[in-house]
């Protein structure tokens, strides 16, 4: 087979896969790995198209070496599968072994559709069993699991590939010709004579006539019972059977479930090796299991359980694929109930199912661009066609522009025939004056959500735009509708496509630092206002700041309090590419511009940043006379002697605690990461002291005083005491909300 041209390092992963599970021996059961948003379906879509070039290729030399046909099941074959199945029993030949056209049937079964059963292992059996019947028709099937008892799957040395059905070691067709043939002769000797008594001859043809009879009304009940299966099995499909078995709920029904659907799985087993001979080529079952990784952990349980159990048969035709996120699906196996004491390790245990794991790599500059490409590309090409449809030959002029401005400029630069995009240029917003410009004598919107798009495809973005499918997609859309926002409120010619794009990367993949960057100026902006001294000049000054200084800046502040930020960090991408695209690029003022259009991030998470930086309580701060920890964190040892002056303390201790902390280096940093207990012992405070010291520079709040437990009268003893109970709960509860961790020394709203 020529190998075919490839696009993408997808391509070339996916079609390695497709080879190796085209000669692999089943059952096997494939470990899909891919993190979240990788865009399985696409890939499963690839593997599937390079299982079905490379068995058409192998049908076609099969048919050429053995000049035979594949047989299919409709038409003159579909009477001759049906003569077959009641006659014969098929035979696994050595030829048979030998042949290398394998038939595939894909299955895609979406755990998230049967989240909501039960058995969610029952969904997959069901599923199986669905579209099997739905791939083969529903007439041989039916008819297969009315004889099914009678027929035998004989694995043996033999030339011929069917082997007839005895009885009374005469053939089952002959026998039935010999039926047929009485039939037919007792009801023409009826017919002739009727049923004549009172002579011997009479009375020999009456016997004639009654065993005659009897051999039919034998064979007929015999036949009526196959008839009647076959048009049940029609009718009530075995997937309604087991979705009425599942949805009961006695015990008893519950326990023989499991054996029934383990004796479905069996039928399924025999009736696809009966079509292999059949049809003159091997099947698999491919059975692709998604979104797995979406339900709860003993669903998840259930499934893996079902793979291991059901679909483990030695003679199983099975290519079981488990497409999920390894790392979510380990968390589900530990943290189920049903599993306490059996997988403990949750690698150990999904090691014990997968065959063969594979592990889909990081997306390449060139998937990116395809995808990307793709992504773009898609809602133009619909909107095409229906300009095309409609006759609107000047709108699809305009439309054909944009696609002429995204056509890549080379053809494949090498031998994975990856296709070259426009990467050459650094800067959209500096190439010139755009070809389309609106009244305002500025780009037209147009104009501007393609530049944007055209910076994605810029090789210095390469390494800032991630694998994620959903990402890309969340990346595409954003664009669009900020550009849209934009220039409603902004002159187009100061929108630069290129920080857009920026930005709208960095709101979707840095979304938990970004926030804390925003609510970090925030403040500064507010702390600024409020000073009304060269309040503008400053403000101007402030607006050219990078916003990897201002980053920079508050690292110490994120750093004590992260935390409390732990699941909110695990939403950024890496920490050094955050670094890379932000510095010397980005500034507070191009922030501001960005802000009130930014629809990709979420509010919420600067709000979070709000109150754990303590931003509006302010005025509460300086009520209680207490530093938040950002200034803290900047104090040196003289700003921290020159703050010990507004404390109120006698002269003498004061300039005694100031030699203590300048023979100790007791600046802002050391204060908050050292013990509260070591300070005290080493300045030698007094209680009043340390307590007007510890508020204002550590934000820690004496405990309050313990309520008066009074002793409880006689015959009032149960009461009193429930109510000291419940007083003492309160007070617990109050002395929580009073003491505040040392990682969260500004004060809370």
């Amino acid at each position: 087979m020529v190998c075919p041209r490839f696009k993408t390092k997808d391509d070339v992963y996916c079609y390695s896969l497709a080879k190796a599970l085209y000669y692999v021996v089943s059952p096997v059961t494939v470990g899909f790995y891919s993190p979240w948003g990788r865009c399985t379906d696409l890939l499963l879509n690839k593997i599937e198209t390079y299982l079905c070039l490379e068995s058409l290729k192998k049908e076609q030399d099969e048919v050429t070496r053995t000049r035979q046909r594949i047989r299919k099941c409709n038409g003159k074959d579909l009477i001759k599968l049906i003569f077959l199945m009641i006659f014969y029993h098929p035979v696994i030949t050595e030829k048979h072994k030998e042949r290398e056209n394998i038939h595939f049937i894909f299955i895609r079964f979406s755990a998230w559709e049967y989240a909501g059963s039960d058995h969610l292992w029952a969904g997959l059996v069901t599923t199986l069993c669905d579209d099997i019947e739905n791939h083969f028709g529903l007439i041989p099937i039916s008819v297969y699991r009315a004889v099914s008892r009678k027929t035998k799957i004989i694995d043996a040395p033999l030339k011929q590939e069917w082997v007839s059905k005895k009885f009374l070691c005469l053939p089952l067709w002959t026998v039935t010709i010999l039926v047929i043939l009485i039939d037919i002769g007792v009801g023409a000797l009826f017919i002739v004579y009727g049923f004549p008594l009172g002579d011997p001859i009479g009375n020999m043809l009456a016997i004639a006539e009654s065993v005659g009879a009897a051999v039919i009304g034998i064979s007929a009940v015999g036949i009526l019972r196959e008839v009647i299966a076959t048009i049940t099995n029609t009718i009530i499909t075995q997937k309604s059977v087991v979705q009425k078995k599942m949805n009961r709920t006695d015990m008893s029904s519950q326990l023989g479930f499991m054996s029934d659907v383990k004796h479905e799985v069996q039928i399924i087993t025999q009736y696809l090796q009966l079509m292999e001979i059949f049809q003159r080529q091997k099947i698999k079952v491919v059975l692709e299991i998604t979104n797995l990784d979406s339900c709860m952990p003993e669903k998840v349980v259930g499934v893996l359980n079902a793979m291991n159990i059901l679909l483990s048969d030695p003679s199983a035709p099975f290519i079981s694929i488990l497409a999920v996120d390894p790392g979510i699906i380990v968390e589900c196996i530990e943290s189920s109930r049903l599993m306490k004491g059996m997988a403990n390790n949750g690698y150990q245990f999904l090691n014990r199912i997968i065959t063969l794991p594979f592990c889909i790599p990081k997306m390449d500059s060139d998937a990116k661009c395809f995808l990307m490409k793709k992504i773009i590309e898609g809602p133009r090409k619909m909107k095409r066609e229906t300009e095309e449809a409609n006759g609107t030959e000047s709108l699809l002029a305009v439309s054909d522009e944009k696609e002429q401005l995204l056509q890549p400029q080379s053809t494949y630069n090498n031998d994975l025939g990856v296709q070259d995009f426009p990467l050459n240029v650094r800067c959209c917003g500096e190439l010139g004056q755009p070809s389309n410009f609106s009244a305002d004598n500025g780009p037209k919107t147009k104009t501007l959500i393609h530049d944007t798009f055209k910076y994605l495809f810029d090789l210095n973005m390469e390494g800032y735009i991630t694998d994620n499918v959903v990402h890309i997609k969340r990346i595409v859309n954003t664009l669009t509708i900020m550009i849209r926002l934009m220039i409603r409120k902004v002159p187009r010619t100061k929108i630069r496509p290129h920080k857009v794009t920026e930005w709208v990367l960095l709101a979707t993949q840095w979304p938990c630092r970004l926030s804390w960057i925003l609510q970090c100026i925030e403040d500064e902006q507010q702390k600024r206002g409020l000073d009304q001294t060269d309040a503008a000049a400053e403000s101007s000054i402030y607006a050219q700041t990078f916003l990897w200084d201002v980053f920079q800046k508050s690292l110490e502040e994120l750093d004590a309090i992260k935390t409390s930020l732990t699941q909110l960090l695990e939403l950024d991408g890496d920490p050094e590419i955050f670094h890379k695209l932000l510095n010397k690029n980005l500034t507070v003022a191009d922030a501001n511009v960005f802000l009130p259009f930014t629809v990709n991030l979420d509010q919420s998470i600067k709000r979070q940043m709000e109150l754990l930086r303590g931003s509006n309580g302010m005025w509460e701060a300086k009520k209680s006379q207490r530093l938040n920890m950002l200034s803290l964190l900047n104090m040196s040892v003289d700003e921290v002697c020159k703050e010990m002056s507004k404390l109120g303390f006698q002269e003498e201790n004061l300039q005694l605690y100031r030699q203590k902390i300048r023979d100790n280096n007791l600046n802002g940093k050391a204060l908050v990461y050292s013990d509260n207990n070591e300070i005290r012992h080493l300045l030698c405070m007094g209680l009043g002291d340390w307590t007007l010291f510890s508020v204002y520079f550590l934000g820690v709040l004496p405990p309050p005083p313990a309520a008066p437990i009074t002793v409880p009268a006689f015959g009032q003893q149960e009461s009193q005491t429930f109510g000291i109970g419940s007083n003492d709960n309160i007070l617990k509860r109050r002395s929580t909300l009073n003491y505040i961790p040392r990682s969260m020394c500004a004060p809370l709203p």
